[in-house]
């Protein structure tokens, strides 16, 4: 997945810049953040050529100029997508708000991409509709203008401070689209309250339930939230398929469509996903239930209750406070999870890796340890404690 890729490559970076540092001379090498270029090559498919996207599996595209960081790093691709062509003359630091564009979910670290070509579909469709009153462009012919960003990715998936680089853009013409409705491969929460209103926090998928993903977050009253599958969110109230909810946090469509909610407090989104296929569309089935979390097993005595209440996190009066839990009456790996609602606990587990909340995404019959791996594994002991920052989704155990 996604962020097993960005572990990986952050664990990559790392190995080399600790062996460097390891021979402590001349030859250590030193991050460039500085005159970052790269060159996104046009598309080499023929000219005047009619490309199908929905009936595509790939897009290739070519950066022949790599950023030059200073020395051979594993860098993370991500392919940036608009249809309106005053996207070629706006800066990415301009961040002008009447141009739209959407960057694709997948990561690529080749500099010869192979990009996907539902995924561009899809965007392509999501910003016409957008555009234009919700019509359907399917058969249309259309042109995208396609820019790539470059950056480094530290350990837990972080972005290293400087290295963000983009390239120029292309125009790709004579595409059509097709609008398939397909399950969502990653979701977005954004909102006034969602890390201090100024950026997006991922959903986390419940494991085993594909379509199906839910988070934890803070609202206070009258804040209002979107959700979407990327990091430029904006699906709201009126375009989800239905609101169920569960926790008495008074939800309502805001005047600009966004979610409004008139109770504050701590909340858990579950959102299952799936496609009508006589209508071919995407339904979205958003319910709220009360925010809780849990640690369970060996540092909760041996305890493998569900939602047993003597083992509840203590929740915050803010949404960037700490949750705390109940101190560990035995030792051992922790186990931890949001509590979903009629979803046993193991499918919304998680565990901390570097400091940072890592959810459960593979079968663990185990242990983390075992099935996962060390690193994954936080070994807990009696009178320590959980805690956790839900919105920044970092923890510690002390």
């Amino acid at each position: 997945m996604k962020k097993n890729i960005i572990n990986l490559c952050g664990l990559a970076l790392l190995s080399m810049l600790c062996m460097a540092c390891a021979k402590d001379d001349d030859s250590n090498p030193t991050l460039n953040t500085n005159g970052l270029t790269m060159t996104l090559l046009e598309s080499a498919y023929p000219t005047g050529t009619l490309l199908d996207l929905s009936a595509s599996e790939t897009i290739n595209l070519k950066i022949k100029d790599q950023p030059n960081y200073g020395f051979p790093a594993i860098t993370i691709y991500s392919v940036q997508v608009a249809i309106d062509p005053a996207f070629a003359n706006v800066q990415p630091s301009d961040a002008d708000p009447s141009v739209k564009y959407m960057t694709l979910a997948s990561t690529y670290t080749k500099a010869n991409m192979m990009v996907d070509a539902m995924e561009m579909n899809n965007a392509i469709i999501k910003m016409y509709q957008s555009a234009n009153n919700g019509e359907d462009p399917t058969g249309k012919v259309l042109d995208a203008y396609v820019r790539v960003r470059a950056e480094l990715v530290a350990q837990g998936g972080k972005k290293i401070a400087g290295t963000e680089c983009f390239s120029n853009v292309i125009k790709l013409s004579n595409l059509t689209v097709a609008y398939v409705a397909a399950l969502p491969k990653t979701l977005f929460l954004s909102g006034s309250s969602v890390k201090g209103g100024n950026g997006a926090k991922e959903w986390a998928p419940v494991y085993g339930m594909p379509g199906s993903f839910y988070t934890m977050a803070y609202f206070g009253a009258g804040d209002t939230f979107l959700w979407g599958d990327s990091e430029e969110t904006g699906t709201g109230y009126g375009r989800t398929s239905s609101v169920d909810d569960q926790a008495g946090a008074g939800i309502e469509e805001a005047e600009d469509g966004s979610f409004k909610v008139t109770t504050a407090g701590w909340y858990v989104l579950s959102m299952a996903t799936e496609i009508d296929k006589v209508k071919n569309a995407l339904v979205s089935n958003l319910t709220i239930y009360p925010g809780a979390a849990y640690v369970i097993g060996n540092p909760a005595g041996g305890d493998w209750t569900d939602s047993n209440p003597d083992w509840q996190m203590t929740a915050p009066a803010t949404a960037d406070g700490i949750w705390e839990s109940p101190a560990f009456t035995g030792s051992g790996e922790l186990r931890a999870y949001i509590k979903v609602p009629g979803v046993d606990w193991w499918r919304t587990e998680f565990t901390l890796y570097k400091g940072s909340l890592y959810w459960r995404t593979v079968d663990i019959p185990a242990n983390w340890a075992e099935n996962v791996g060390s690193a994954y594994s936080v070994t807990c002991a009696d009178g320590q404690k959980l805690y956790v920052n839900f919105d920044e989704l970092t923890g510690e155990v002390k």
